[in-house]
């Protein structure tokens, strides 16, 4: 009588552990929303799609960058068509990012915006790319917001 009890009880628990485990497989992992500005005024909204790194030119050579260290992307920063990535820890790096194409998740359908567009890629609507002339050259600088 023990050992049917057992089997009685595993059948009914082993359902809804698989059950829960494919849902949350099902679920698409979340880079979290980010703001695309194409022009001054011009914003798309959303969730980036397909871009776990990003290919980055730099003087010292190629690097891939985890979009989960970044907290913005200015783009054509220089007549070289640089641009500039701020990193969550607060450090910039400049160069050409390899992309042709971001494809963004919005309320309305995906976005396929070509990155000759993209003026910045944000992670808060109130974090700014500006330029800073404090120290005798131009360069760019970062603020960041919590507030989303």
């Amino acid at each position: 009588m023990r050992y049917l009890s057992t089997f009685i009880i595993a059948l009914l628990v082993i359902p809804m552990a698989f059950a829960s485990a494919d849902a949350q497989e099902l679920a698409a992992p979340s880079s979290g929303k980010v703001y695309v500005s194409i022009d001054k005024s011009s914003d798309l909204a959303g969730d980036i799609l397909e871009l776990d790194s990003l290919k980055v030119a730099t003087e010292f050579g190629t690097v891939s960058i985890p979009m989960a260290k970044v907290d913005g992307i200015k783009m054509h920063s220089d007549a070289k068509d640089n641009a500039v990535i701020a990193f969550k820890n607060g450090d910039l790096v400049t160069g050409k990012v390899v992309l042709e194409v971001v494809k963004l998740k919005t309320e309305w359908g995906t976005a396929h915006i070509n990155t000759e567009k993209v003026q910045t890629i944000t992670y808060s609507r109130n974090s700014k790319f500006y330029s800073d002339t404090s120290t005798g050259k131009a360069v760019w600088r970062f603020t960041k917001s919590d507030r989303k």
